[in-house]
Parts: C-alpha cells; sequence; structure tokens
C-alpha cells in the first residue's frame, strides 16, 4: 500500500510526541515552560534526554524533593541564531543553569551548546566529550 510521504513525516511526528508525552509523564521531577505548541515539543524532545532525566533526579534526591529541574526555551529561532535556544535549570534560589541546548526548529535535531568555548555540538559529539573528563 503506497503512503504518501508527507503523511508518513506527519504519522511518524505525531508517535514521537505521543511516546515523548507518555515518557515526559513519568517525569515528575521537571517543570516545561512553554509559550506554544511548538515550544511544547521542544521541551518534551529535551526532557527526553538521559542526561536531562538523570540531572532531574539528582536534584529531586539531593534537595529531598524541594527543587526540580525547570526547562524554558530562551530564545525562539532567528535570522542569526535559527534554533530554539533552551536553558535546563534548577529552581532553587541559585537557579543554575546545567545545560544549554539548541533545536532546530524543522528537523528538531537537538545540539548542546556550550557557553564557555561559544561551540555548539552534535548530541553525539557532546556525550563523547562528556565520556573522555
Amino acid at each position: 500500500m503506497y503512503i504518501s510521504m508527507i503523511y508518513r513525516t506527519k504519522l511518524l511526528m505525531l508517535f514521537t510526541i505521543c511516546l515523548l508525552s507518555l515518557g515526559a509523564a513519568k517525569l515528575t521531577a521537571q517543570e516545561i515552560r512553554a509559550n506554544n505548541p511548538k515550544e511544547k515539543k521542544v521541551l518534551l524532545l529535551i526532557a527526553a534526554l538521559p542526561e536531562v532525566k538523570e540531572r532531574a533526579a539528582h536534584i529531586k534526591r539531593v534537595s529531598q524533593g524541594k527543587n526540580q529541574i525547570t526547562l524554558m526555551v530562551s530564545a525562539e529561532p532567528e535570522l542569526s541564531i535559527p534554533y530554539y535556544q533552551v536553558n535546563v535549570n534548577d529552581n532553587a534560589p541559585s537557579y543554575k543553569n546545567y545545560y544549554q541546548f539548541a533545536v532546530d526548529p524543522k528537523t528538531y535535531e537537538i545540539f548542546y551548546y556550550d557557553a564557555v568555548k561559544n561551540r555548539q555540538y552534535t548530541l553525539a559529539e557532546w556525550r563523547k566529550i562528556r565520556k573522555q573528563q
């Protein structure tokens, strides 16, 4: 049976959103601050990353459930930076920023942004660097 490429793409996106929603529902130690459905999708993708899940569990554990991770879009795509920019912080008085990510609004590919080096890495590159440290 022939299924058009557009229909397949839409079906795959819907399936992905459903899976992410189910996965994010299990994450009780995160707060997602989205202003629209696209931002929510971007934040759910970030929330599903193993590193973010681990950090959320760690913050919840060490704070004895008093603090949690907050995910928020710090900037929307524009001409100079064509990515959603996402910060992963704790909601403690320090509001420590643990991770910064960039998400392509067309492909939803996720990149890690290193603010110290002012460099963007693919997730594979970032994970390799983390293992070496």
